[in-house]
């Protein structure tokens, strides 16, 4: 009975293999009762033909995985043959090249589709062209086609209003156009036109004094910015303008002059800026005749105005004592700011310190025609430094360099470095944004007599301390000094640190040593003899 059913199988099997039913014989034949069987190797002999065959129909039609599969059942079947294997691998190799065509076509595809929809219309054309794919290409070119076509709607406008005097209102579309459609070759033509525009309207509105237009036009601005640096002159004036606003809002009256100064160097010379200048003046002549007044007196004897610890954060009232109160030999020895001083601290570094607002540099040793004499093959006078403000401007009268720029003049940003001549090195620094003053800071080949490696550009405040913010760097302690001008005379306190709340700010005089805290520091009057030694 079972030898019966057996040869029906087989029947089965051979029958189907006659009718092209090779899947269906394959299957049955799966079986080890009908591939043991001397009958049954036959008809597995018969499959590798009709399957061979098929493998390499599947694979004329591109379809390597289902031609793979034919011949998987063969090598399962145990028939797999020297030409059977040459095909396999000949199948494989085209299907890992077809593979990589289908990633390169993805990425293609993905690549145009994000330029098309980050607006990069034109790279997102010469994309679509590496697009294999028809519907794929379709797809993209659809959506490259929609945002060309809204934003060329958009840059009408933009054109329209412009025509009719609306720079507002041009501007406000061209930025839809570009931001939210893409850059198009059309779209940046026009951005020059509206910059020139957009330009001549802001000197305008500076020059009326209409700075709620100016603010209104602020963010749009930023996307003309980056194609014609022409208008970054408007763009600072703008900030200024929004500086000024704020600090009058805040009755920082000393802050908002020297903006109005900088809006006014910039090209701002309007009529408003000068009334707003002397109106600031008639504040500050009110301040002098408070000053000047009897509570003003009695409070110059026991407080100190004007805050000049306010970098340091600490409090605005400080005790000093007045010159009224010094010795007489200290009050003859006092230092005044009308000349170069030596600043000499115990565990840091020797500075120079220069009060002047024009500083001269050039080739020392002699200090009778310029501040600070430097070691090198440099002009006698070769460049200077002037303050403005907040601002420092440098000079040169000889070959000088910023950050490796040849410069004849150039305003200076904390941690450039400077090069005159060829050797002399130093660079620029801004510790503190709430103190004018800066630091030159000299390489060491550029040391001045007296082992002065740092030039403390002096206004009105400078600090002593360990703080990132200070001036003068220590490399240890806690203490913080701050060195500040009244009366033309240079005082110093302690600002913080052990017990400075209470520490009275006391007059610095020619020679002495001062302490504060663990921070000992002796300032004296920088001189140098005639070969550059220290006197």
């Amino acid at each position: 009975m079972f030898a019966r059913w057996l040869f029906v199988r087989l029947n089965a099997v051979e029958r189907a293999i006659r009718q092209g039913r090779i899947d269906q014989a394959c299957a049955a034949l799966r079986d080890d009762d009908l591939r043991a069987h001397p009958r049954g190797q036959k008809l597995l002999d018969k499959l590798v033909k009709p399957l061979t065959a098929r493998a390499r129909l599947h694979r004329q039609a591109g379809r390597y995985q289902e031609a793979l599969a034919d011949l998987d059942t063969l090598a399962v079947f145990g028939r797999t043959r020297p030409e059977i294997k040459t095909l396999r691998q000949q199948i494989e190799d085209e299907f890992r090249q077809h593979s990589e065509q289908n990633a390169d076509a993805k990425q293609a595809y993905a690549r145009a589709a994000d330029h098309v929809r980050a607006g990069r219309l034109e790279t997102g054309r010469l994309d679509l062209q590496r697009i294999d794919d028809t519907r794929q290409r379709a797809d993209v070119a659809e959506q490259l086609d929609l945002h060309v076509q809204r934003s060329t709607e958009l840059l009408h406008q933009a054109t329209d209003a412009l025509d009719r005097g609306d720079v507002l209102g041009a501007l406000r579309f061209w930025h839809d156009a570009r931001q939210r459609h893409g850059r198009t070759d059309q779209v940046e033509a026009f951005a020059s036109r509206l910059a020139a525009a957009v330009r001549q309207e802001l000197e305008l509105w500076l020059r009326e004094g209409r700075i709620e237009r100016m603010m209104a036009i602020r963010s749009s601005l930023d996307t003309l910015l980056p194609l014609d640096p022409t208008l970054r002159e408007c763009e600072r004036a703008l900030s200024l303008c929004s500086q000024a606003v704020s600090q009058l809002s805040s009755n920082d009256h000393t802050e908002l002059r020297q903006t109005l100064l900088r809006l006014k160097a910039a090209g701002g010379d309007a009529a408003w800026v000068n009334d707003a200048l002397d109106a600031l003046a008639k504040v500050a002549e009110g301040q002098e005749l408070l000053l000047a007044s009897p509570l003003g007196l009695f409070t110059s004897t026991s407080e100190l105005g004007g805050d000049p610890v306010a970098a340091t954060g600490g409090p605005r009232t400080v005790r000093i004592e007045a010159a009224t109160r010094q010795a007489p030999a200290e009050a003859a020895n006092a230092l005044h700011l009308d000349r170069s001083l030596l600043v000499l601290v115990d565990g840091g570094s020797s500075c120079l310190l220069v009060p002047n607002e024009r500083v001269r540099l050039g080739r020392g040793p002699a200090m009778d025609h310029v501040d600070v004499p430097l070691p090198g093959d440099i002009h006698a006078h070769h460049a200077d430094i002037i303050r403005r403000g907040e601002d420092y401007f440098l000079t040169a009268y000889g070959p000088a360099t910023v950050n490796r720029r040849p410069i004849e003049q150039a305003l200076l940003h904390d941690g450039e470095r400077i090069v005159l001549g060829s050797k002399v090195k130093m660079t620029f620094s801004k510790p503190s944004s709430k103190s004018e003053s800066a630091v030159l800071r000299l390489s060491h080949r550029c040391r001045l007599p007296q082992d002065v490696s740092e030039v403390i550009l002096f206004s009105q405040t400078c600090l002593i301390g360990p703080d990132a913010r200070c001036h003068v760097r220590m490399r240890e302690g806690d203490t913080q000094v701050v060195l500040f001008e009244r009366g033309g005379a240079l005082h110093a306190r302690q600002s913080s640190g052990k017990g400075w709340e209470d520490a009275p700010a006391r007059m610095v005089t020619a020679g002495k040593p001062m302490e504060f805290g663990d921070l000992r520091l002796t300032i004296k009057p920088y001189e140098v003899d005639s070969r550059g030694a220290g006197v």
